[in-house]
């Protein structure tokens, strides 16, 4: 049973100290039934990359590399409706 005095211990530290395998703790960890606020070092593999993070269902890393990428295929999206509406008003004669 994890107390107020365990309560700042990591996933390995849980696992040693009460023999819980690392699986039920990422259950539990997701699930919200070992809250963050309770326990603020236990996390949960990322969904994309597997790194353990304290976050989210995703890591920083992720997050951000996704963020970015989004950004980017916006700002390309833009671009070329752009371009397709310049060429709207191009004529082209051909022989």
């Amino acid at each position: 049973m994890l107390r107020k005095n365990n309560r700042f211990l990591n996933n390995d530290e849980v696992v040693e100290k009460t023999g819980v395998p690392h699986e039920l703790i990422y259950k539990w960890v997701k699930s919200g039934k070992l809250k963050k606020s309770l326990f603020p070092n236990l996390g949960a593999p990322c969904e994309r990359c597997g790194k353990i993070t304290n976050h989210s269902k995703l890591c920083i890393e992720c997050t951000t590399n996704i963020t970015t990428l989004l950004a980017k295929e916006e700002k390309d999206k833009q671009w070329f409706q752009q371009i397709q509406g310049s060429r709207k008003h191009t004529y082209h004669h051909y022989k």
